[in-house]
């Protein structure tokens, strides 16, 4: 990832905080020359430095991951910076985003216990995070019949990256003045929920 010194974050706990926030991730690997990119939640085991996931058996990116390098891309709060915004007249539109690339070697998960317990923390990862978690309970795999467990199991395929590198960059207006950087703050921060996460990403980047 090309990160600047100005947007560069060196902070690991602040990478794994956005892939709990923001966990649709971008998976990339390469195959025989042959770029394969899969869009899918993954989560993140801080303690044990890795990512775990799974595609579905029928796509042809889940045969082609064991033993094979990869890179995780998560993207975080993100959005349009109108020129509008600024005290200075003459800049131009740009975008500002956070984002983390992880960088590590694929593992496919084939013990019945493994898969369970990645599904059943994918699922609870999700589930207390619903809006309407009050008024319902957490939906769990062990829900579901037993043939229909072995089914979902078999119709995937799990997988871990083992994280050699977190590269976290956080392009967030810090170049700018404090006038122009706050004029895009205010203007997001009038916008939709999108805008408004991305101003409150600027607050704590000038923090």
């Amino acid at each position: 990832m090309y990160r600047p010194p100005a947007y560069r974050i060196d902070d690991d706990a602040a990478a794994f905080r956005l892939i709990s926030d923001w966990a649709f991730a971008t998976l990339a690997t390469v195959h025989d020359r042959e770029i394969q990119l899969s869009q899918l939640p993954m989560i993140a085991d801080a303690e044990r430095r890795v990512l775990r996931g799974h595609l579905a058996r029928a796509n042809p990116h889940a045969g082609r991951l064991d033993g094979e390098r990869a890179i995780a891309l998560f993207t975080g709060p993100q959005g349009y910076v109108s020129p509008n915004w600024y005290e200075d007249a003459t800049r131009v539109p740009t975008w500002n985003y956070l984002a983390v690339e992880i960088t590590g070697v694929l593992r496919v998960l084939t013990a019945p216990g493994e898969v369970d317990d990645m599904l059943i923390d994918l699922s609870h990862h999700f589930e207390e995070r619903r809006h309407d978690i009050d008024r319902d309970s957490e939906w769990k795999i062990d829900k579901l019949p037993p043939q229909k467990r072995e089914a979902l199991r078999a119709g995937i395929v799990a997988f871990e990256l083992d994280i050699e590198r977190i590269e976290l960059k956080g392009k967030l207006s810090q170049k700018d003045k404090p006038a122009d950087r706050e004029g895009v703050i205010k203007a997001l921060s009038k916008g939709d929920e999108a805008q408004r996460r991305l101003a409150d990403a600027m607050r704590e980047a000038g923090a």
